[in-house]
């Protein structure tokens, strides 16, 4: 399929005002992903993006990314393709070009949403310091955070104009820690480094991947087997307590609701759905509450409080059903830790 920017806002228009069929709403789907595919390519190429991390192919996480994009209300509408062209901009007063800009720069934003799910879900340590360099951010009166081209970077105020400039490179920033940083161990400190890099080095951009700086810090907190916690604030703590909470909260109301789904249907029998619940409890509390991170694929953890599913059985009886139930566990736990953050 030829893609070109121009059937977009005719397509765009369409969808909202309703008046679109199902294979031109597919269309304009399949140009959002054309858009993110694009970007997922050119992160990988930088290599500022590594999926090896992930058990996706890259077409699916771009997919997956901009999904909600494309998510209902009850009565067909297009919930954020409607609420960002009509509450945040007037579609009416937009020209062509302006409306494949914010259709573009939309998909990005909830592609770069996307990834950092991804990281939260499958990396849960750089989920931590994700949190705690945000809530450090927000205390800096010198650094702050932005979007550009739909990725939140660090920016350092300044009144030169450096976006013609180089970027920093990773290898860059973690030169700055493993000079400066030997043994310091806590998450304020490595920011002071990095904003002390960014001020002076006038040759380069005076602004940095977020995502990017975290694995930075990771990776020299692995390096020098400094404990997560020691690096972390107590306002990050304090985080990690309401996160508990909110996470119990979430779990609680998503059994219930799949019970009536599943056990009151007859679609599952009490001792599976037990162990389908379990499994996910376990799953949910490694992905979003532990900072040791978890190798086991879904399989597994069902195996272990379903023992007596053999692997053959699961991918042939259980594969769909406990992955589309997962699936809701999780949207139902972001949604209660969007509180937060």
């Amino acid at each position: 399929m030829e893609f070109h920017s121009s059937h977009i806002p005719p397509l765009l228009r369409k969808v909202l005002d309703g008046s679109a069929s199902l294979s031109e709403t597919n269309v304009l789907v399949r140009h959002a992903h054309h858009f993110a595919l694009m970007r997922l390519k050119q992160l990988i190429a930088s290599g500022r993006l590594h999926l090896q991390s992930f058990p996706l192919t890259i077409e699916s996480t771009a997919i997956d990314c901009i999904a909600e994009l494309f998510e209902r209300d009850s009565d067909g509408v297009f919930i954020e393709l409607e609420h960002f062209f009509s509450v945040e901009h007037d579609l009416d007063l937009l020209t062509d070009d302006d409306v494949t800009a914010l259709f573009r720069s939309l998909v990005f934003t909830k592609l770069h949403d996307g990834i950092f799910t991804l990281y939260r879900e499958n990396d849960p340590v750089l989920s931590k310091i994700l949190r705690n360099m945000k809530i450090a951010l927000r205390q800096s009166t010198t650094l702050r955070v932005e979007q550009y081209l739909g990725m939140a970077m660090v920016v350092y105020a300044s009144d030169e104009d450096r976006m013609h400039l180089p970027a920093h490179s990773i290898e860059t920033v973690e030169q700055c820690f493993a000079k400066s940083l030997r043994g310091v161990k806590h998450i304020t400190q490595y920011l002071a480094a990095f904003e002390h890099l960014i001020s002076t080095s006038l040759d380069s951009r005076n602004m940095f991947s977020l995502i990017d700086l975290c694995v930075c810090i990771k990776r020299h907190i692995m390096n020098h087997q400094i404990p997560l916690n020691d690096a972390l604030s107590m306002e990050g703590l304090l985080f990690d307590q309401d996160a508990v909470t909110l996470v119990e909260s979430a779990l609680k109301h998503i059994r219930k609701d799949l019970y009536q789904r599943y056990v009151a249907k007859k679609k599952l029998n009490e001792e599976e759905f037990t162990g389908y619940m379990n499994a996910i409890d376990h799953m949910i509390r490694d992905t979003f509450l532990h900072s040791d991170g978890s190798e086991k694929n879904y399989g597994e953890y069902l195996q272990h409080h379903l023992p007596e599913i053999s692997y053959t059985e699961y991918r042939e009886y259980h594969r769909k059903q406990f992955e589309y139930m997962v699936k809701l566990s999780k949207k139902a736990v972001r949604e209660r830790l969007r509180e937060l953050l």
